[in-house]
């Protein structure tokens, strides 16, 4: 054997033994007397006994019925059957294969393994009896918080009591604490102890709850620093009500389960964001100054722009929503679905484009992954085979709310190819900067795809539309300089599109649907993996004559919020006649120009925010104890976050507030807008509009930039009339309640042809 062989074979024998040594288990299984424990880093992350098992399969029947993307799901269980018994199948180094079995016809082989950089993987293959429904039991301590889930917009710590003492045993807490994993629309109201969710549901059963959203995630983080989470896309229930155990229903198989512990939260935050793709850093016009909401046509889109342009607000975008045309509904004007510039609403709007973006502005749009069957985009789809099918084999229609459209087949190679060439042809390439990619949570579960059923597909179905929308974007050479921004969303879809925003909340200061809401929305968000959100700024939902409307309070207090947030665009609302704009005063837009500057003024400290993002996960808004893990207090607070590394926010989300308390961790403190030095612990400061509680860390390298913002002149806003409102400020009186529920029985009546 020649020196080269001999060389050759010590390396390959190097190398075989640091493959060895570096897959090695990172968990643990202990086995006694019918018990079965796994461990990873002395945390116990199932606990297996002939008592509590902790695996259970079954037969039965999964429900749903649909209502305008409103889900309402029922599970009917014929058996469950506890797999008590197990036995070891084989073992190797890096995992243990064992066989758990009910000792009759169900069995199932486990495989527990260190793989794909997580400490814990198990997966699961049938060897038994077929089987419907799938249970597995995580070990859990009664101190345990729990935190992730997606987007959740009313809980941060999602074992958090929602219910007091008197509503223990209220039949509408029967689900208090269990989540389901199902993209559909958040609901209005989603609270059941408000007037604003009982007749929203009353209507068409889509008052929602505190656990319904757009982008459900089965990943969760524990304060016991680990996460599991499932790869399954099947409709799930994780319940986290029991203080030893959590039970996860899954309507289908196991699939895989990732487990994975740290010593502090940031390196699991950022493996999560690694596994399922980042969002790629924001073009600068996007973050640098504010995008703002208009319709109507050319010539207003113009005056909007000319006012807000007059006052100096630093306009960066415009975002015309109508751009292909309008209907009218009893919700309000909607947007005529055919994604296709109408050229009678907005004249000459290409010649505009290219004026604005002389003048360093972009205009964006709208659009989502369904047709209006009386455009000529459904047409030519439905000609050529591209649509979602019904059970009869038929163009699926579906009601979007007093019109009907079809679901363009994103599992229909053809199809997604065809519907990313619209983008490409009718907004690209017409010089459009970016566009809301709304929608993608309302397939039916009952459609017929090329790929598989909706069932198989829905909550999948977002990520395959936020792939199409960034290969259109890549593939037209324009990554890094469009952008699109999305609601809805499932495990993975951080890996496509390139912004967030947090849906459609109510114009007012309820903690289910108002403001309060965004704040747990973007910090939960985060830690599965979504880095940059924001919000419509002046919210959305509005029934105007209902007393549902955006106040000038509200308008600027979620500004001041979005100072501090990647992205400022403001939203007109479903019924803008009815909500105080942007550009309703010239005082207003004057407020707005400080606030914008502001932000600009933020823009290289955000961009900073972006590259941490980028390179270690850290989303841009951060729940405190992320940052400060060693202070037990910031595991409950929901309504303050970090921007950033370096800035404390503790945004007004309730009217008429001057003064307001708040946490600050153990570190040193300076307030911004007077820029004293402060001690950590509770602070109360004052909160007048246009000066929320911000507060810079003393050894911030961004110190005296973050600092500048007090330098800009504040401005006095008292709202006027005074904001007599509560926390359910659209349905308080009686008045309303009677005027709704005449409204919803007549909806009724309609609905039954009476």
């Amino acid at each position: 054997m020649g020196w080269w062989a001999v060389y050759r074979c010590l390396v390959l024998e190097v190398l075989l033994l640091t493959s060895l040594s570096s897959a090695a288990k990172n968990y643990e299984i202990t086995e006694g007397q019918g018990s079965l424990t796994v461990h990873i880093n002395d945390v116990t992350v199932l606990n297996h006994t002939l008592q509590s098992p902790a695996f259970y399969v079954g037969q039965g029947r999964t429900v749903f019925v649909e209502a305008l993307g409103n889900f309402h799901v029922r599970n009917y269980i014929q058996e469950k059957i506890a797999l008590r018994r197990f036995s070891n199948v084989h073992n190797t180094n890096t995992s243990d294969v064992y066989n758990f079995t009910d000792g009759g016809i169900y069995t199932v082989q486990v495989t527990f393994e260190t793989k794909l950089d997580q400490d814990l993987v198990v997966s699961f293959n049938k060897v038994g009896h077929n089987y419907t429904h799938t249970w597995v039991v995580l070990a859990a301590s009664p101190s345990d918080k729990i935190y992730g889930g997606g987007e959740q917009f009313t809980l941060l710590n999602l074992r958090e009591r929602t219910y007091n003492s008197l509503e223990f045993f209220s039949s509408l807490r029967a689900d208090d604490l269990t989540y389901p994993i199902w993209t559909r629309e958040q609901g209005v109201g989603r609270d059941k102890r408000t007037n604003t969710t009982f007749f929203a549901d009353l209507q068409t059963g889509g008052g929602g709850d505190f656990a319904t959203t757009y982008f459900p995630q089965p990943t969760f983080i524990t304060s016991r620093k680990y996460y599991f989470h499932f790869t399954s896309t099947s409709y799930m229930v994780f319940d986290f009500s029991l203080p030893t155990f959590h039970q996860v229903f899954i309507n289908g198989d196991f699939g895989d389960i990732y487990f994975k512990s740290s010593p502090s939260f940031q390196p699991l935050v950022g493996n999560l964001s690694s596994l399922f793709g980042r969002m790629p850093k924001l073009p600068p016009w996007v973050y640098d100054g504010i995008i703002m909401g208009v319709q109507g046509g050319t010539d207003v889109m113009m005056k909007r722009y000319q006012q807000a342009k007059a006052e100096g607000v630093n306009i960066r975008g415009l975002w015309i929503q109508d751009w292909s045309g309008i209907i009218r509904t009893s919700f309000g004007q909607r947007v005529f679905w055919n994604w296709q510039w109408n050229a009678t609403r907005y004249p000459d709007l290409d010649k505009k484009i290219k004026e604005l973006k002389q003048d360093g502005v972009r205009v964006t749009v709208y659009m989502n992954p369904n047709l209006n069957n009386q455009g000529p985009l459904f047409k030519e789809a439905e000609k050529n085979d591209y649509l979602v099918k019904n059970r009869t084999g038929q163009t699926y229609l579906f009601n979007f709310g007093e019109f009907f459209c079809g679901i363009v087949d994103l599992t229909n190679g053809a199809a997604y190819n065809w519907y990313k060439d619209q983008i490409k042809r009718n907004i690209i390439d017409l010089g459009i900067g970016g566009w809301m990619a709304d929608f993608g949570e309302y397939l039916p579960v009952d459609a017929m795809l090329k790929g598989g059923s909706g069932a198989m597909f829905h909550n999948h179905w977002p990520v395959l539309w936020a792939k199409l929308n960034r290969e259109a974007v890549q593939e037209s050479g324009k990554e890094g300089e469009v952008v699109f921004w999305m609601r809805a969303g499932h495990t993975g879809t951080s890996n496509f599109t390139t912004l967030m925003w947090l849906g459609d909340q109510n114009v007012d200061w309820s903690e289910g649907d108002g403001l309060p809401s965004v704040v747990p929305s973007a910090l939960s968000s985060g830690l599965c993996g979504i880095g940059m959100t924001h919000i419509d700024i002046g919210l959305y939902t509005t029934f105007g004559a209902l007393g549902l409307k955006r106040s000038a309070e509200l308008l600027l207090r979620s500004a001041e919020m979005a100072v501090f947030s990647p992205v400022m665009r403001t939203h007109e609302g479903n019924q803008p006649v009815y909500n105080v704009q942007m550009y309703s005063s010239v005082t207003i837009l004057r407020l707005f120009k400080r606030l914008v500057d502001q932000h600009k003024a933020l823009s290289n400290y955000t961009s900073a925010a972006m590259d941490d993002y980028v390179t270690s996960g850290l989303p841009l808004q951060r729940p405190l104890f992320l940052m400060y893990p060693g202070d037990q207090k910031t595991f409950d607070i929901k309504y303050q976050y970090m921007y950033g590394a370096d800035i404390l926010v503790a945004p007004v989300i309730h009217p008429n507030v001057v003064k307001k308390d708040v946490y600050l961790p153990n570190d040193k403190w300076i307030y911004l807008w007077n820029k004293t030095d402060m001690n950590p612990g509770m602070v109360t400061v004052n909160a007048p509009i246009g000066l929320p509680p911000v507060f810079v860390r003393k050894d911030s390298s961004f110190r005296d930039d973050i600092l500048f913002l007090a330098d800009y002149k504040y401005i006095p806003f008292d709202p006027s009339p005074p904001n007599n409102v509560s926390n359910d400020s659209s349905f308080v009186d009686i008045l309303s309640s009677v005027i709704l529920v005449a409204f919803c029985t007549l909806f009724a009546l309609r609905s039954t042809g009476l």
